[in-house]
């Protein structure tokens, strides 16, 4: 996996980077004004699974989270994606549908993941065209169309720093001037010393990419940024699980300000740090292995972000922002202890879908709803004429009446 450092130069240079990390680009049309906003939340090794595979609508996770939205949300429940697979390599698919390792062996999918998608495919509105946080550090699951990780904000205190914090214009204005002067001078180079090889002309897609979010980015600069104290303290970011109400609520504030329509926010490793009453790591908690005293401290991780989940959909609706807003909690690991990816769990809200409260995904071992259809399903709400992902182009017809 590449450094994240090492990324930030070679996806802000466009260059030095390994032919097959170059996917076949691919054009989707003219872009579109995004009718809703877009949040997608993960959680790397997923939800204890016995809270979500069995009781449909009564199980643990929807009485005792959501059971007051059920006309605002669908569970989605046992839904996964075929092919996929197992082992850690699905928590980097969790919204591409499809792990890197094996992307070259789907020439006809576009390895990119949903938040990109929406990114690269509509008009930039707002000053940050997507929020990517980390709350704690994990897995890439932001990917773009070349099939680049792309970075994350880390912190709580970086997060806010994104969002509201002050902009030193001239400073940011030469960073992006010296950006577009390298990325201008290798596209010179590249026309000049192409041989016309496929991964010349990702390489040149690539560049060409690079230079417009520059130019969007500059655009934006423009507009200045609304100030928003900070609400939490400076240890607040030293205990991230049970301060996340914050990193929810920054997102909230970031939809409501108008400063961002797409968001990701990612739970990875490092939940147990500073947790009271927790007394192992959370790979080892995810992988419990049928202890109980590891599944109940598995619950109480699941706990502090479904409990931060639901405090954020309340905040959104009683803000008259939920009708507007897609949410989304999805994860590419269904059950860790067995390292599979399939009868999972996703929490679909607001968005103005035709919400059922809970659909069945899975029969046995036949995947009814895939999870590429619940990504065109999003698509197509948003506004998206061509609603192709993961080379699916179905969407779920219960979320539009059908």
């Amino acid at each position: 996996m590449i450094d994240r450092r090492d990324l930030l130069k070679l996806s802000a240079m466009g260059m030095a980077l390994p032919s097959q990390m170059l996917a076949a680009t691919k054009s989707y049309g003219p872009r579109v004004k995004l009718k809703k906003n877009v949040v997608l939340v993960c959680l790397d090794l997923g939800l204890y699974a016995g809270n979500h595979r069995e009781g449909g609508a009564s199980c643990k996770y929807m009485t005792q989270y959501f059971s007051e939205f059920k006309n605002d949300m669908t569970f989605l429940q046992g839904i996964s994606q075929p092919g996929l697979g197992g082992g850690h390599e699905v928590e980097e698919g969790t919204f591409t549908g499809l792990a890197y390792k094996d992307r070259s062996h789907y020439p006809e999918r576009q390895y990119i993941s949903l938040d990109q998608r929406l990114a690269m495919g509509s008009v930039q509105e707002t000053r940050n065209k997507l929020l990517y946080h980390q709350v704690n550090k994990g897995k890439f699951v932001s990917w773009n169309q070349f099939a680049q990780p792309m970075p994350a904000t880390q912190g709580l205190n970086a997060f806010h720093e994104q969002i509201f914090g002050e902009t030193d214009l001239n400073k940011q204005k030469a960073y992006i001037k010296r950006e577009r002067d390298i990325l201008e001078s290798l596209a010179r180079n590249l026309r000049r010393y192409s041989k016309g090889r496929p991964q010349d002309a990702d390489l040149k897609a690539s560049v060409a990419y690079q230079i417009e979010v520059l130019n969007e980015r500059e655009k934006w600069l423009k507009v200045k940024k609304p100030y928003l104290k900070k609400q939490f303290s400076e240890s607040a970011e030293q205990s991230p699980l049970p301060n996340c109400h914050h990193n929810y609520r920054l997102v909230y504030e970031a939809l409501k300000h108008q400063q961002s329509k797409i968001a990701v926010l990612q739970f990875g490793g490092g939940l147990t740090r500073n947790l009271p009453g927790i007394t192992h790591g959370y790979h080892t908690l995810s992988h419990h292995g049928g202890y109980p005293e590891r599944i109940y401290e598995l619950e109480v991780i699941d706990d502090k972000i479904l409990g931060g989940l639901r405090t954020f959909i309340r905040d959104l609706k009683e803000g008259d922002l939920l009708e507007d807003t897609i949410v989304l909690f999805h994860c590419g690991m269904a059950d860790a202890s067995k390292h599979t990816n399939k009868n999972g769990a996703a929490f679909l809200f607001g968005g103005g879908f035709k919400h059922k409260n809970h659909l069945q995904c899975a029969e046995g071992k036949d995947v009814k709803i895939t999870s590429s259809q619940l990504f065109s399903s999003v698509l197509k709400q948003s506004g998206f004429r061509d609603l192709t992902f993961n080379g699916n182009t179905a969407v779920i017809p219960e979320l539009f009446g059908a």
